[in-house]
């Protein structure tokens, strides 16, 4: 009697009914969920082997490069019979039956069970290669965001490691510099290894990948002989996917790092600008020389006592320097007039914060320098000028200089008085907290004075 399941011509004798269904499973399960690969394959090669009375049989296959899996069930010995899983024409895996010695039926049963495998790895390849795609462009993106905002050289090595290891599941990594120099991250202790490195050579833009001291790494240049950023990991291999995500890093590291390279330039000459405005300002009043370079470094130290960033802190030293140089404008008579001034000489005097910010303006890169010393007579209350500005509405560069510019007059001599103590310079300091000063800087200046006067 013939049987109506799952027997065709061949495939009696001794085959157990359902065999068939384990395969049509394995392949609705991988194709619908191909995250399921691994254990859809498993319970296929226990079900092959049950079903077709065998010893033992085993799977091993490549996924994609860098990631394997096995699957076997019995005890595997002697001589076996091996059937090739192909995807197309490439050979990614091999079935292996025990005994060696197999009917016609249990042979075609398990040359259709490799096709099987073959469809299942073909759907987990491709949702890999699209996962792997998806997270190729996520770390080009965050890396682009990140690099994008960040102006010092040195931090943009600093943040592409922080953000390599993290997508790429690396233990350490180093950024060997073309003039000799290092930055890592997760690589002490590993001196032999970073001179290791120095002596791998890329072919061309190809990441080179290798093993050093028991750990798995990847590199890839900078251009020319710009350095290479170098990852490491003590286990699996890094696979080309990942390659190519470094590879994409890479190339927006060296954009940036023009960038950062060319705004050092503009700094520098910048710079120079600004020193021969205050050199021009002090040639025409030899209290502004001196008042420029003391609430220069006094802003400073304010600015990091509040807790603002690097490029708050540029901000506010370039405003300490140039808040008052649009005094340029005012006649001698009137900046070093001994006695008081005239509702006319005050008038004059008022211009000086919007002359200052006109001029700076013409600087490129310091549009929050001038908004700093277009505000810096304004008060917490309103009552400041040009504009009247109030509370936060006062840029915080502003703030921290009306504060510290008025200790600084107040405990100095003027053309037209005695310098005070600092102990009454800073008590007409506190009277003018929540008034004429922002609360939470003479806070700060009090912090700073009493640490540096112990």
């Amino acid at each position: 009697m013939r049987r109506t399941d799952d027997t065709r011509s061949g495939f009696d004798g001794g085959i157990a009914p359902g065999t068939f269904g384990v395969l049509a499973g394995v392949a609705e399960e991988v194709v619908v969920e191909p995250e399921n690969l691994e254990g859809a394959l498993r319970r296929m090669v226990v079900g092959l082997r049950e079903g077709l009375g065998l010893r033992a049989l085993t799977l091993s296959a490549s996924v994609t490069e860098g990631r394997g899996l096995e699957a076997r069930s019995g005890v595997a010995g002697g001589t076996a019979a091996e059937l090739p899983i192909l995807r197309g024409k490439k050979h990614v895996g091999t079935l292996r039956a025990y005994p060696g010695s197999l009917d016609d039926g249990r042979r075609e049963v398990l040359r259709a069970a490799a096709g099987v495998a073959a469809l299942a790895l073909d759907a987990a390849y491709a949702r890999e290669v699209a996962a792997q795609k998806t997270a190729q462009g996520s770390v080009v993106q965050i890396a682009s965001e990140a690099l994008g905002v960040i102006k010092e050289e040195g931090d943009l090595y600093r943040t592409v490691l922080v953000l390599t290891l993290e997508l790429l599941d690396a233990s350490g990594g180093a950024i060997l510099l073309g003039d000799g120099g290092v930055v890592s991250l997760g690589f002490e202790g590993s001196e032999e290894t970073l001179e290791a490195l120095r002596e791998v050579r890329f072919l061309g833009r190809s990441p080179w990948m290798g093993r050093i001291g028991g750990h798995h790494l990847l590199g890839v240049g900078l251009g020319g002989d710009e350095g290479a950023v170098f990852l490491t990991r003590p286990t699996r291999p890094y696979t080309e996917a990942e390659g190519v995500s470094l590879k994409l890093v890479a190339r927006q590291l060296a954009r940036a790092r023009e960038r950062s390279r060319l705004y050092a330039s503009l700094e520098r000459t910048s710079t120079e600008a600004i020193s021969a405005l205050a050199a021009a300002l002090e040639s025409r009043d030899d209290t502004t020389g001196e008042h420029i370079r003391r609430t220069q470094a006094l802003a400073g130290e304010v600015a990091e006592e509040i807790g603002l960033r690097p490029e708050g802190i540029r901000v506010v030293k370039y405003a300490a320097m140039l808040h008052d140089i649009g005094k340029i404008g005012i006649p001698d008579s009137i900046l070093n007039k001994p006695g008081g001034l005239t509702q006319e000489e005050w008038r004059a005097m008022r211009r000086h914060p919007a002359t200052g910010a006109d001029i700076i303006g013409r600087i490129a890169g310091f549009e929050n320098v001038v908004e700093a010393v277009l505000a810096h007579h304004e008060r917490h209350d309103g009552r400041g000028y040009p504009a009247g500005l109030a509370g936060d509405e006062v840029p915080v560069a502003a703030r921290l200089i009306s504060v510290i510019d008025a200790y600084d007059a107040m405990t100095n001599d003027r053309p037209y008085r005695r310098a005070m103590t600092h102990e009454e310079a800073l008590a007409e300091i506190e009277r003018g907290s929540g008034t004429q000063f922002d609360p939470a800087v003479v806070e700060a200046l009090k912090t700073v004075l009493h640490h540096g006067r112990k």
